[in-house]
């Protein structure tokens, strides 16, 4: 498909506003269709002979008249003009993979909790494993979810993304590779960008990670370390059986491979045996109550491998110290009275009926993941997927940008819907509906070409 570009008409008035003229006209004959992303700002300045400034000033202005639409991080867009009034103004956010967070409240308005008492032991320098106290807690959490672990390995840490960023800084060094599913968790991404790791995709089917892939990759000798989500993974929410499990380890222990395992969402799928329970002498176990509990916590669990302990808790030192006491304190005192399970019940069943809702909505492109999740993925031609996102934004529905989750994107195509901010079930059903719209129109588009 050839790239677009205007024909600027000469005159009096400013650069900025006949190239905006330029791009109205096309807009109206048909030549830019709805959904279609615009150049960049510096390609399209370098192409005609404009400052950078000329053309940011046009597409701004673009944006104020409704004729484009502009997301940080994915780009400027054509705006569906016969589609605004179908918005009114309203926005729901479909990209924040934030689990029901209005459900923590609910439960504490019917509770009788209350600060404890000894909050004065917890406020100053302690241990960088944490307090043995709460890591008892935090274990009994994780047996409740259905890992068995010690607190005598675990290290309580400021969210999951810090518990995987020890990890790296540990065991890898800058320009080190580390295999990753080909669709990954973006705080995967960022950190490994800011620790100059290089990211290898590999790829996935409707168990997650396949195993063929990773056997082919660890025998090349690339990489030491897989980064793997695999149970409801962050993108797809596939989720892998038992025995491509212990595939996946008998790969690892052949070819010395150490693994991270993200279980974020593992609470969701209790039946599900970690990876680290097969092998936890190579196994980092990461886990997180910001997706089980409440991400303002800010607090983590890091099952470490009993050598790496000391280097763990060096690398702990030597950022942060510790995670914070206090709000282990608090997440302890939920754990304890039973506040975090209700609240885990909770979630699990809301997710039931958002993803039971979403695949009647949004059938045919929900890919099969896991019944109980708080995202689905659709499955869309690579060629699709951002004029989907523009029309689904027209119509007041952000999703996530592509480009934060895909490591490589010649193994998949889609796109991450997250069904869990809505407080209200029928926002998230009109969310849907609006998306379902932005589909059919980009599915017509492709039939007309073909």
């Amino acid at each position: 498909m050839q790239k677009w570009y205007p024909q600027i008409q000469p005159g009096k008035a400013p650069a900025f506003l006949r190239l905006l003229e330029a791009i109205e006209k096309d807009i109206s004959s048909g030549t830019l269709a709805s959904g279609t992303k615009l150049p960049t700002q510096r390609d399209l300045a370098e192409r005609l002979g404009l400052s950078v400034g000329t053309v940011i000033k046009a597409y701004a202005e673009g944006q104020r008249r409704s004729l484009l639409i502009g997301h940080v991080g994915r780009g400027t867009f054509v705006a569906e003009q016969r589609q605004n009034s179908q918005s009114r103004g309203r926005v729901v956010d479909l990209s924040l993979n934030i689990p029901g967070p209005s459900i923590l409240p609910k439960v504490l308005a019917g509770s009788t909790w209350t600060f404890p008492n000894e909050i004065s032991d917890y406020v100053g320098y302690l241990s960088q494993s944490g307090v043995l106290d709460h890591r008892v807690q935090f274990a009994r959490l994780l047996r409740e979810t259905g890992f068995d672990t010690s607190p005598d390995n675990l290290v309580i840490t400021n969210g999951a993304l810090q518990g995987i960023s020890l990890t790296l800084s540990a065991i890898c060094q800058p320009k080190d590779k580390v295999f990753v599913e080909a669709t990954t968790y973006h705080g995967m991404k960022s950190y490994a960008h800011f620790a100059r790791l290089d990211l290898v995709g590999l790829p996935m089917d409707e168990e997650g990670l396949v195993p063929d892939a990773f056997e082919k990759a660890a025998a090349s000798g690339a990489a030491r370390v897989l980064f793997t989500m695999p149970t409801v993974q962050s993108s797809t929410a596939a989720i892998m059986g038992p025995a491509r499990r212990q595939e996946i380890v008998r790969i690892a222990r052949k070819h010395d491979i150490l693994i991270i395992e993200d279980d974020a969402y593992g609470f969701l799928d209790q039946a599900s045996v970690p990876l680290a329970s097969l092998a936890p002498e190579r196994t980092f176990y990461v886990n997180t109550l910001s997706k089980c509990l409440a991400p303002g916590l800010r607090l983590g669990m890091l099952i470490v491998p009993e050598q790496y302990i000391p280097r763990i808790h060096q690398a702990m030192r030597a950022t942060c110290w510790m995670a914070s006491p206090i709000s282990s304190m608090i997440a302890s005192e939920w754990i304890e009275n039973g506040t975090a399970a209700k609240v885990r019940q909770s979630l699990i069943q809301e997710a039931k009926k958002r993803v039971k809702l979403a695949s009647q909505i949004l059938r045919p492109y929900v890919r099969a993941g896991h019944p109980t999740s708080f995202h689905v993925w659709l499955d869309l031609p690579s060629g699709s997927v951002e004029q989907v996102s523009a029309r689904a934004l027209q119509r007041g529905v952000i999703t996530t940008p592509t480009s934060a989750l895909l490591v490589d994107p010649t193994l998949i195509s889609g796109l991450r819907i997250s069904i869990g901010v809505p407080d209200r079930l029928e926002d998230l059903e009109w969310a849907l509906r609006q998306l379902a719209g932005a589909l059919e129109v980009s599915h017509e588009a492709d039939m007309s070409i073909i």
